[in-house]
């Protein structure tokens, strides 16, 4: 019912962090490109999810494009935004500045090669010990802490982060909405004056439960080759992601911290056989970064 999910949407007190890499240094080599950034992004105010009123974020009663051609950017980024803020109340955030400036550092490096870096990417680590990734639509990614502490380097949280990115480039939840045909051609979303929101959060909603669900396989793996290119072209370590699963895959099947991640991905071996493809297709083998001194200097092992 709207009245629970909006309870829970109304607690969520996250913090964010917002950086962009300047497109005039695009050229430079990675290395500079990463020490440039350092020094000149600064922290951006916070975005505090709690303050989200659902009557001001469908103000002026926009419409939903036809099914056949999908929706706004502006639209998805306002769904994404409620779907953020309902993991943000599910999980928490941790809020730690230092250590969520630089996720977003590494993720907008990302997404700097994205085919949609337009987005106003937000990067979110989720303070769990379950081990996953989350995308929402319009470019609310989320890591756990879980994950991040399984991660060996720079470039296997770029892997990950760009398998993400490459869900929300993709519009895979945007598609999964449009063929459930919950998108009606000129469906309206409630004006600032109305009462009824049942249309936007039915939305919403759907894209909470299908991220607890799993994705497809052939979004999973299409994120999966996408990203392994998309972390390569930012300048990281291409087996990055790869070596992320192989580790996920070593350890005891009987993890309750993995059971939800490996019902909601393909096999391992299905992915590293879909990510080999991919790195010896783009001859991407050499000349990557891994970056793993930064990472643990960056990002030491958070305390539960």
């Amino acid at each position: 019912m709207y009245s629970e999910w909006d309870g829970k949407r109304q607690k969520a007190k996250g913090r964010w962090q917002k950086d962009h890499l300047p497109s005039a240094i695009c050229h430079l080599p990675f290395a500079m490109i990463f020490a440039f950034c350092l020094l000149t992004c600064r922290m951006s105010s916070a975005l505090d999810l709690g303050d989200l009123d659902m009557q001001k974020v469908v103000s002026g009663g926009t419409k939903l494009a036809k099914a056949g051609g999908g929706m706004s950017d502006e639209e998805e980024i306002q769904i994404g935004r409620e779907v953020a803020a309902n993991l943000a109340a599910r999980y928490g955030l941790v809020e730690d500045g230092a250590k969520v400036h630089y996720v977003n550092l590494v993720g907008q490096a990302v997404v700097n090669h994205s085919e949609r870096k337009k987005l106003p990417y937000h990067f979110g680590i989720l303070h769990t010990a379950e081990i996953n990734a989350l995308a929402t639509p319009g470019g609310y990614i989320f890591i756990t802490q879980g994950l991040l502490e399984s991660l060996k380097d720079e470039s296997e949280l770029a892997g990950v982060l760009a398998h993400e990115v490459t869900h929300v480039a993709r519009q895979h939840i945007v598609k999964a909405i449009r063929q459930a045909n919950l998108l009606e051609g000129g469906q309206e979303l409630t004006s600032a004056a109305g009462k009824d929101v049942s249309s936007y959060a039915q939305l919403s909603d759907y894209s909470v439960n299908l991220l607890s669900k799993g994705l497809s396989r052939d979004d999973e793996l299409e994120a999966d080759k996408l990203g392994t290119i998309l972390a390569a072209k930012a300048g990281y370590d291409a087996s990055g992601l790869k070596r992320s699963i192989e580790a996920l895959a070593a350890k005891q099947k009987a993890d309750l911290f993995l059971a939800h991640f490996n019902k909601t991905h393909p096999p391992p071996k299905e992915r590293l056989k879909v990510i080999d493809k991919a790195i010896r297709s783009n001859h991407l083998g050499i000349g990557g970064q891994r970056l793993d001194k930064r990472f643990a200097q960056r990002l030491r092992i958070l305390a539960l």
